[in-house]
């Protein structure tokens, strides 16, 4: 565990992510402003938080062992404001839930990656007078 309490992520499963994800502090992850509402639907302790190097891809792994563990994954809008785009649950095992968590990041990224794609093609398709 970390000194601001987060568990250390094992390396191998951070690099079998495509996509470039941090493991950062509750400190830093709150600094984003989640809706804390939502988050605290996962009714267990938050013990791990991530984000994307451009920051629009937040997210946060609960649970304890006995209880089995649970996931968030935010996307921001361009105002800051974040909304839930993935929550996941029911896995008893932290490394299978941070594996799923993983994957789901890196979908929530490709598709703000489609989604910016296809707006500039709009734009080069229909430039405005």
């Amino acid at each position: 565990m970390q000194p601001d309490g987060a568990t250390q992520p094992q390396p191998s499963l951070l690099r079998k992510a495509l996509m470039p994800f941090e493991s950062i502090s509750r400190q830093r992850f709150d600094a984003f402003q989640p809706p804390h509402l939502i988050l605290q639907r996962l009714t267990v302790e938050q013990v791990e938080w991530f984000t994307n190097t451009v920051g629009n891809i937040i997210g946060t792994i609960a649970g304890k062992v006995d209880n089995g563990w649970s996931y968030a994954v935010l996307k921001g809008d361009r105002n800051g404001n974040y909304r839930v785009c993935t929550l996941g649950g029911d896995t008893f095992s932290l490394r299978a839930a941070r594996s799923r968590f993983l994957l789901d990041m890196e979908a929530a990224e490709k598709a703000e990656e489609e989604l910016a794609r296809l707006e500039r093609r709009k734009t080069v398709a229909n430039p405005r007078p």
